[in-house]
């Protein structure tokens, strides 16, 4: 059988403490300097990584459009002319 659990009883003092810690989230000049100094890394990071995103994308999409330039397009470009060689016949 398992052992009985035990109560708050035993321990009256806990909860007026931990009701006070929680309470006042203070904080002291050298903690809001070291969040200021951990947002400013984390927004150069996060601009370094959306620039770094932009120019792939450009660099990406400026190769599918001189590729897909230079193929002609999802177009056979010998299956057009014949197809305008029977229109001039007619």
């Amino acid at each position: 059988m398992s052992a009985p659990a035990t109560t708050a009883a035993h321990e009256p003092h806990a909860a007026p403490e931990t009701a006070s810690a929680v309470a006042t989230p203070e904080f002291d000049s050298r903690e809001k300097s070291m969040f200021g100094q951990d947002d400013a890394r984390a927004v150069t990071v996060i601009g370094k990584m959306l620039v770094g995103f932009f120019f792939y994308s450009l660099l990406i999409m400026s190769a599918v459009a001189i590729w897909t330039l230079t193929r002609g397009g999802q177009v056979d470009p010998h299956a057009q002319t014949s197809h305008h060689a029977e229109e001039a016949d007619e």
